[in-house]
C-alpha cells in the first residue's frame, strides 16, 4: 500500500469552483488530509497576496508554493523557505524584448516591505494592465526599460498582460532566452498573460524540494491540477491527478483523472487516493464516481 504523505494542490480550476468558491466538500477533504498528518501545500501561480485568505479559510499550517514554483513560504508566517530568482542581465534583455512588442513589463519580487512590483512606465496600451495595477497600486514603483539598475532586485517573475497575439509574438521572440516562459490565453485578470521565470522554477520543482525537506519519497506524494503550469508537478508526483476540466493534453500527463471542479473533483481524488486505505491505482478515472448526495453536501 502506498501512503500519501505530501499533497500539492493547484487553486484556480482545481480546488475552487469556476465562480471562485470553495465548496464544503473540498474544505472537508483538505481538513481530513491535514488531520491525518499529510503535508498539504497549495501550489499556485498566485502571489502571497492572493493566497493568504484562502489558506486561512482552509486552516493550513505549513508550506505554500507560489509564483508557479519560484517561491516557497510558510503559512501563516510568510517566512521564505526557498526561492529561484531571475538572472538580472537575462531579465533586462527579456524586458526590453517585451517592451519592443508594446507590452507593459511588470517585475514581481519580494523584499523586507513585502511583495513589490517594478512596472515599466508609459505603455502604449495602458488598458491591458489597468485592473491589475489598480488592485496593487500600493506595491508599484515605475521605471524605464533603459534603467538596468531598476531590475537589480531578486525578481521572481516578469509578466505582461494583454491581447493574445502581441503576447504570442513576444513569447516567440523570447525563444532564445534562457528564462522559463509561459503564455496563458486567459489569465486571472481577463487578459492573456505572459510570464517569465528562472529556468529552475516550476511547481514540480517546488514539490520535489518540499518532499526532500520533509524526507518524503516522491512515491508518497500526490498532486492535483488542471493547467499547463501543473504538468511539472503531475509528472513529478508519485500520483498525478488531472481535473476533469483540464484539457486533454493535460489529462494525458496524469496518472488519474477526476471529476471537474463543478463536481468537487479535487475532493473526490483526495478521498479516494489519500484518505481511503486502498493503494492509489495508476491511470484511474474518477469522472463517473461522483456521488450526487456527496456533491451537494
Amino acid at each position: 500500500m502506498s501512503v500519501i504523505r505530501l499533497l500539492a494542490l493547484d487553486i484556480d480550476g482545481t480546488i475552487l469552483a469556476p465562480d471562485g468558491a470553495l465548496s464544503a466538500r473540498v474544505r472537508r477533504a483538505i481538513g481530513a488530509a491535514q488531520a491525518r498528518g499529510i503535508v498539504v501545500a497549495l501550489a499556485t501561480a498566485r502571489r502571497w497576496a492572493g493566497v493568504r485568505e484562502l489558506a486561512g479559510e482552509l486552516g493550513l499550517a505549513g508550506p505554500v508554493i507560489l509564483y508557479d514554483g519560484a517561491l516557497v513560504c510558510d503559512f501563516p508566517s510568510g517566512a521564505r523557505r526557498m526561492r529561484w530568482t531571475l538572472d538580472p542581465a537575462h531579465a533586462l534583455t527579456a524586458a526590453r524584448t517585451m517592451g519592443a512588442h508594446e507590452l507593459q513589463v511588470i517585475a514581481q519580487y519580494r523584499d523586507q516591505r513585502g511583495e513589490r512590483l517594478l512596472v515599466s512606465a508609459d505603455p502604449p496600451h495602458p488598458d491591458w494592465t489597468a485592473s491589475y495595477l489598480e488592485r496593487f497600486h500600493d506595491q508599484a514603483t515605475y521605471f524605464t526599460l533603459e534603467d538596468a539598475a531598476a531590475l537589480a532586485p531578486r525578481m521572481l517573475r516578469l509578466c505582461a498582460f494583454g491581447e493574445v497575439e502581441p503576447l504570442r509574438a513576444a513569447f516567440d521572440a523570447l525563444d532564445a532566452s534562457p528564462l522559463g516562459r509561459q503564455l496563458m490565453p486567459m489569465g486571472g485578470y481577463d487578459q492573456a498573460e505572459l510570464t517569465l521565470f528562472a529556468p529552475e522554477a516550476s511547481k514540480g520543482a517546488g514539490m520535489r524540494w518540499l518532499a526532500r525537506q520533509y524526507d518524503i519519497p516522491l512515491a508518497q506524494t500526490m498532486a492535483i491540477g488542471d493547467g499547463v503550469n501543473d504538468v511539472s508537478m503531475l509528472q513529478a508526483a508519485g500520483l498525478g491527478v488531472a481535473m476533469g476540466n483540464a484539457a486533454p493534453e493535460i489529462q494525458r500527463e496524469a496518472d488519474a483523472v477526476t471529476a471537474d471542479n463543478t463536481e468537487d473533483g479535487a475532493a473526490l481524488a483526495i478521498e479516494r487516493y489519500a484518505l481511503e486505505a486502498d493503494a492509489p491505482l495508476p491511470r484511474g478515472d474518477l469522472t463517473n464516481d461522483t456521488n450526487d448526495a456527496e456533491r451537494s453536501a
